[in-house]
C-alpha cells in the first residue's frame, strides 16, 4: 500500500500552554509545562472530506515535568517525564495512535568551567510509543530505551 501526504486546506488551531518552575530547595528544582490544543482542518475545495477533522499527528494534550537535583557544584541529576495524548496517524482520523508517557534520566558532571561530561537514558522504562500505523493496522514505534554519553565544550 502506498501513502502520500499533500498539503490540503488550512488548519485552525488555538489552545493554552502553561509553564512553571519552582526551586523546592537551593539544590532541588521542579519544572513543568502542559498544553491543550484544539485544532481542526478546513479542507476547502481540494479536500472537503477533511473539513472538521483533527490534523494528523496532533495530540490534544501534551505535558512535561522535570526534577533537577544539584548534588554539588559539579554534579546534577535530572528526571523528565513526557506525556502526549492519543492522536491520529491519518488525515481521515481513522487510525488512532495511543497516548504515551516516557521518562528520561540525565547526569551531568562539570569537569571544569567549560567542560561537562553527561550520561543520558531516554525512554527509561522502554515504553512502546506508537508513532505510525499502516492501513492494515501494523503499528510503528518510536525509539526504545536509549543510552548516550557525551562531552559538552563551551567557549
Amino acid at each position: 500500500m502506498l501513502r502520500q501526504r499533500q498539503n490540503a486546506g488550512t488548519i485552525d488551531a488555538w489552545g493554552v500552554e502553561l509553564t512553571g518552575a519552582a526551586n523546592l530547595t537551593p539544590a532541588l528544582s521542579l519544572n513543568g509545562a502542559v498544553s491543550w490544543t484544539d485544532a481542526t482542518v478546513d479542507g476547502g475545495a481540494s479536500a472537503p472530506q477533511l473539513t472538521g477533522l483533527r490534523p494528523a499527528q496532533a495530540p490534544e494534550w501534551s505535558a512535561t515535568a522535570g526534577l533537577d537535583w544539584r548534588l554539588s557544584s559539579a554534579l546534577t541529576l535530572a528526571l523528565a517525564a513526557r506525556y502526549e495524548s492519543r492522536r491520529f496517524d491519518d488525515d481521515l482520523n481513522s487510525r488512532t495512535l495511543a497516548g504515551a508517557v516516557t521518562l528520561d534520566a540525565r547526569a551531568e558532571w562539570a569537569l571544569d568551567a567549560r567542560t561537562t561530561l553527561w550520561l543520558a537514558a531516554d525512554n527509561l522504562f522502554d515504553t512502546d510509543v506508537e508513532v505510525s500505523q499502516t492501513g492494515n493496522g501494523v503499528a510503528g514505534y518510536g525509539p526504545p530505551r536509549t543510552a548516550s554519553i557525551g562531552l559538552r565544550l563551551s567557549y
